[in-house]
């Protein structure tokens, strides 16, 4: 298999994957920071600033500190699960794209069609069972159009109208 260069494959699926992530990434790094506000509440810590002893809260001492964090590590976080969500979805969006895409010629009586993704691909169970219950397929059609072939041979001219009519109907699917 080739090597896919659109890692958008189905947008609409993968933009919400990525926003899952994000809103995660968001809500964690919130709680951090009301964990971290709420727990340095009750204490206090002596600072030297401009040669002078202050003692504040820890809480309005770090809060500062506590919000560049939490926006530095949102940001870095946000980043770090879109590309993440990127790639795992592309590994998901891609072989449902080519499932769907096979699927459809065969609903167009295409039997040509081949469920084969990539290695690394989630999905590859389940492509793998398509194309065996495909090549089953492919079986059975081809078994049915030799003993039409057969019966064809018969002298009887009505039954030969008969197969010819079921003849046709068998040659209208492909890749047989």
């Amino acid at each position: 298999m080739e090597k896919r260069r659109n890692y958008f494959i189905d947008k609409e699926f993968q933009t919400k994957f990525i926003l899952k992530f994000c809103v995660i990434v968001l809500f964690n790094s919130i709680l951090i920071g009301i964990f971290l506000f709420i727990l340095s509440r009750n204490s206090t810590t002596v600072a030297i600033e401009n040669t002078k002893v202050i003692t504040k809260t820890t809480a309005d001492f770090i809060l500062p500190l506590i919000l560049i964090s939490v926006i530095v590590g949102s940001i870095f976080s946000a980043i770090s699960a879109v590309i993440l969500a990127l790639f795992i979805s592309h590994k998901i969006a891609g072989p449902l794209f080519r499932v769907k895409k096979e699927l459809k010629k065969l609903e167009e009586g295409d039997f040509a069609a081949n469920f084969n993704v990539r290695k690394n691909d989630q999905l590859k169970e389940l492509s793998n069972s398509l194309t065996s219950m495909l090549s089953s397929l492919r079986e059975k059609l081809i078994f049915i159009k030799n003993k039409v072939v057969e019966i064809k041979k018969e002298k009887t001219e009505n039954l030969k109208e008969k197969i010819d009519k079921l003849e046709e109907e068998l040659n209208k699917f492909k890749g047989l």
